[in-house]
């Protein structure tokens, strides 16, 4: 496949941010309907083994929510190379390969890489604007890059429909007769 790194443009910090959340809105907006079930249920039974911890200080309702919202991440990064709401500022996950990414790569991204990105006041996040192409710490670590992608459009010129043309006239000195309107290379 042929390397088109030169003419990639690397998404900034605040368009990924705006993407981001886009993202963690209709994530949001998804798991309500997971949430509320989960919420009549505590309400319930509030010694539910789905609420009460589980590891750590994390329910299985917790660790439901989050493998859920991940899912959201990785599925779609993977299968299209981009969420809703990357694809919503026309951004694309890409391999600095060029290639597709495995399944683990982006697991690898969206998990750990992320995870790396938030754990010191969000540090990774923050590498992406010095750096000249734009990565932050999850891209540094999966070998990936976030680039602008541009739908290409065709234009189609219009139909040219020809009609001859009626004969030209001079009104010059010889009127009434048909000026010749080619012309000679010699």
């Amino acid at each position: 496949m042929q390397n088109n790194t030169e003419n990639q443009v690397y998404a900034g910090f605040f368009v990924r941010l705006a993407a981001y959340i886009i993202d963690w809105i209709i994530v949001g907006c998804v798991l309500l309907v997971v949430k509320f079930p989960l919420w009549i249920a505590t309400v319930a039974s509030p010694d539910n083994f789905i609420v009460k911890d589980f590891i750590f200080s994390y329910s299985v309702k917790d660790i439901v929510l989050y493998l859920l919202g991940v899912l959201y991440f990785i599925l779609l990064t993977y299968f299209t190379g981009a969420t809703l709401g990357k694809r919503a500022m026309r951004l694309r996950v890409v391999s600095s390969e060029q290639r597709k990414m495995t399944l683990f790569e982006v697991a690898y991204r969206e998990t750990v890489g992320r995870f790396l990105s938030k754990i010191i006041i969000f540090i990774g996040y923050f590498m992406i604007g010095p750096d000249r192409e734009k990565r932050a710490l999850h891209d540094r670590l999966a070998d990936t890059r976030v680039v602008y992608y541009h739908v290409r459009e065709v234009e189609i010129p219009p139909t040219v429909v020809y009609r001859e043309s009626a004969p030209i006239y001079s009104n010059g000195p010889m009127q009434g007769q048909m000026v010749n309107e080619q012309k000679s290379d010699f």
